[in-house]
């Protein structure tokens, strides 16, 4: 009798474990399934940003960069903003270029501004991804921003 009781217990212990297995399975299998699809050698992916400003300004402009952000709707106006969680800021002179790569977040945005209020800058901002131009704008700007962002899903 005392061999069933232990047979039984054996029993049981061997399936719980096994249901834990199953179990951490089940719940591993999507997210390395998710990793293989989505990780850096997806073809539909680029690797890295380019972006290149040429023109003309008689004040240093601002180069935000950053590839930690999010979209938040703004409740009073409904409006999505880009709000920023981690970001350089350089001062540049024209003509400017800078490559980033994109892992781990693979997220971009390029936000280009001219802060002075009194004087034009007239500027082109292109932005490549893998070489790609995506974006490619000239504009007059005072105490204004043009503004490149993508996020791979």
């Amino acid at each position: 009798m005392q061999t069933g009781v232990l047979m039984r217990s054996c029993t049981r212990s061997g399936w719980r474990a096994f249901s834990v297995a199953v179990t951490a399975f089940v719940i591993t299998f999507p997210t390395a399934a998710c990793d293989l699809t989505s990780g850096p050698s997806r073809r539909d992916r680029a690797d890295e940003a380019s972006i290149d400003v040429t023109g003309e300004s008689p004040v240093p402009l601002l180069l935000v960069t950053s590839k930690e952000w999010g979209i938040t709707l703004d409740e009073e106006t409904g409006e999505e903003q880009i709000v920023l969680s981690k970001a350089d800021t350089a001062e540049i002179e024209l003509p400017y270029q800078r490559t980033v790569a994109l892992a781990p977040t693979y997220r971009i945005l390029f936000r280009l501004t001219n802060p002075d209020a009194d004087r034009d800058a007239s500027i082109r901002m292109q932005v490549r991804m893998d070489g790609e131009v995506v974006y490619d704008r000239q504009a007059t700007l005072r105490n204004a921003s043009l503004q490149y962002s993508h996020a791979y899903h």
